[in-house]
């Protein structure tokens, strides 16, 4: 089988340095699946043209995330906000390839089930497991917000910028995970206590 198609990729050096192609052979018929993958380390690349040859190895399997999230809240009720703390993450899952993984924490907040806001941590690599981002978000919420839900989803990314979510927290009085929903419980309880907790990230 021969394709002979080209594709360009915009990268600085540094980028090149620490990126890798992932290239996944597919098919569609009767319906997607991925027969095998292979991965090319961009870090020897130079500046004449070459030609490579790699072996197709079959997909990896995906394993069981146990990642965990620290999170930090504290109701402000003076100023009808409520301070979230995105502080760090364990146990997170090291790539199985040469792609550099790093993570970040996208948090959405809904009332009712309609969505309200979203808001991002910057993007940080990983080391030994971990991450450190330390990094606050102000969103609003009264006393009245007993249908106020927060969504905090962690996602990986890899050196092709391709995000994959891990699993998520899901902070309110609705809550399904008994840990999130007592921390909630207790933040709004009790105005200006900063409430700090780890959580393990599902996918519920």
């Amino acid at each position: 089988m021969v394709f002979m198609e080209t594709f360009v990729f915009s990268l600085s050096l540094e980028q090149l340095r620490s990126s890798a192609l992932l290239l996944r052979l597919q098919t569609h018929t009767p319906r997607k699946r991925t027969l095998g993958e292979c991965v090319l380390s961009l870090r020897a690349l130079s500046l004449q043209e070459t030609q490579h040859w790699l072996d197709i190895r079959p997909p990896c399997k995906p394993r069981v995330c146990h990642a965990e999230l620290q999170l930090a809240t504290c109701f402000q009720p003076v100023s009808s906000r409520i301070q979230l703390q995105i502080l760090s993450a364990q146990n997170l899952p090291s790539s199985s390839s040469l792609l550099t993984q790093s993570f970040f924490v996208k948090v959405e907040m809904f009332s009712d089930g309609r969505f309200i806001l979203k808001r991002k941590t910057k993007v940080v690599r990983s080391s030994g497991g971990q991450v450190q981002w330390g990094e606050s978000m102000l969103l609003p919420i009264t006393n009245q917000d007993h249908n106020l839900q927060l969504a905090v989803k962690l996602y990986s990314r890899g050196s092709i910028r391709r995000k994959h979510l891990l699993g998520q927290v899901l902070l309110g009085f609705e809550s399904p995970s008994p840990e999130a929903k007592e921390q909630w419980k207790d933040s709004t309880s009790n105005p200006e206590k900063i409430v700090t907790a780890w959580h393990r990230v599902t996918h519920s």
